[in-house]
C-alpha cells in the first residue's frame, strides 16, 4: 500500500499548498488566518483522517508525527518521565523491558531509580531507532541500559525473568496487542511483576481505557492501579490470580 498513500499524501498537500496560494494571492485572507487556518486543519488531520487510514493500513506512523508528539511540553506537562517511572514503584536490582523506546527519554527515567545492578532492556523491531539509543547512551555513559531488536510478538527473554514491562505510547502501533500482552505475561515475574501502559490523547493510535483493559484481560492479566484522565493515562497490570 506504499504507492497509494504515497499518491494520496503528494496530492493531498498539494492541494493544501493550491488552497493557501489561492487565499492569500486571490481571496486576500490575512496571513493571520490562514496560519490558525492550517494549525487547526493539521490537528483534525493528524488526530483524524491518519487515525482512519492506520485502521484499514497498518502503516508505521510518520517520523514527522513522531517529532510531534514527542516534544519537551509533553515531557514536561502530560507525560513526564520522571512521575511515570515513579508511579512504576521500581526497586534497585530489578529487571524491566520497554517496548518502543523512541528516544529514551522514559528509559532513562526508569533506568536510574533501579540502579546499581538493575538494568533496562530497550527493545524496537527498528534497527534504527535501536541504532540511535545506542549512540545516546553510549554518549552518556549510561551503563545500564541495553538497547535490543526484539520481535514484541516473540521475546528472546526467559519466562518469569522480568520485574517491569512498560510500553509509552508503543502497544496501540502494533497490529496484534493482545498477543504482545500474552507475551509480556509470559516473561513477567508472578510476584510483583508488574505491566504498565501509559498512553497519550492527542496519540493518533490513543485507545480508550476500557480497550487497553480488555486487551489486558484477554492476555491474561489484570488491573492492579490507574492513574491518570483521559487526556493522559497509566495502567498497571499483573497477573491474574489463579
Amino acid at each position: 500500500m506504499k504507492h497509494p498513500l504515497l499518491i494520496f499524501g503528494i496530492v493531498h498537500w498539494g492541494l493544501v499548498a493550491l488552497l493557501v496560494y489561492f487565499s492569500l494571492a486571490f481571496w486576500k485572507v490575512s496571513w493571520v488566518w490562514v496560519l490558525i487556518g492550517l494549525i487547526i486543519y493539521w490537528f483534525v488531520f493528524a488526530f483524524v483522517v491518519i487515525r482512519i487510514l492506520r485502521h484499514f493500513y497498518h502503516f508505521p506512523i510518520p517520523s514527522v508525527m513522531t517529532r510531534f508528539i514527542d516534544n519537551p511540553l509533553r515531557r514536561k506537562f502530560m507525560q513526564n518521565p520522571d512521575i511515570i517511572a515513579e508511579r512504576m514503584q521500581l526497586k534497585p536490582g530489578m529487571i524491566a523491558v520497554e517496548i518502543g523506546p523512541g528516544k529514551g527519554s522514559y528509559t532513562k527515567a526508569v533506568a536510574k531509580r533501579i540502579l546499581p545492578e538493575g538494568k533496562v532492556f530497550a527493545v524496537d523491531i527498528s534497527e534504527r531507532v535501536i541504532d540511535q539509543l545506542k549512540k545516546k547512551v553510549e554518549k552518556e555513559g549510561i551503563t545500564n541500559i541495553i538497547p535490543k531488536i526484539e520481535d514484541a510478538y516473540n521475546f528472546s527473554f526467559a519466562d518469569e525473568s522480568v520485574d517491569r514491562v512498560y510500553a509509552v505510547c508503543c502497544l496501540p502501533e502494533i497490529p496484534d496487542p493482545v498477543k504482545v500482552l500474552s507475551e509480556c505475561r509470559r516473561i513477567l515475574k508472578s510476584e510483583g511483576g508488574l505491566v504498565c501502559l501509559c498512553e497519550l490523547g492527542f496519540d493518533p493510535d490513543y485507545p480508550w481505557r476500557k480497550t487497553e483493559k480488555r486487551w489486558a484481560s484477554e492476555a491474561g492479566l489484570e488491573l492492579a492501579q490507574e492513574f491518570g484522565r483521559w487526556t493522559a493515562y497509566q495502567l498497571h497490570f499483573r497477573k491474574k490470580s489463579a
